[in-house]
């Protein structure tokens, strides 16, 4: 029976490239990473609790195997990319104040300033 599952638009653009250029599906790529995913955590050469414990530091990454540290790099973009509740914290502060920049239409911009068009 067929699953439903909600994935990011960022890892479906990246399916997507990755099933056209290896001539798949979209469905067909999913289920051959899959495979890859558990061949790789099944291996003796790849321990998830590892990776799990060099991103609390309590190993040292240069601790993992190749396979791991590829893991453990991953972890830590996907823990850059999401932030953290205190990030949010102090940049909503910093917003309320009216301190800060960011993008707004591409454009660089200060907190409560209009994005210049042209």
């Amino acid at each position: 029976m067929a699953k439903t599952v909600k994935l990011d638009d960022e890892l479906i653009d990246v399916l997507t490239r990755e099933a056209e250029l290896m001539s798949r599906s979209l469905a067909g790529q999913v289920r051959h990473w899959v495979r890859i995913g558990m061949s790789i955590e099944r291996s003796s050469d790849f321990d998830q609790s590892r990776v799990a414990a060099a991103l609390d530091a309590r190993i040292g990454p240069d601790d993992l195997s190749a396979a791991e540290q590829e893991s453990f790099v991953e972890g830590i973009l996907g823990a850059a990319r999401r932030g953290t509740d205190e990030q949010d914290r102090f940049f909503a502060k910093r917003r309320e104040r009216g301190l800060g920049a960011g993008l707004r239409d591409g454009k660089l911009v200060e907190h409560g300033e209009k994005a210049a068009t042209g």
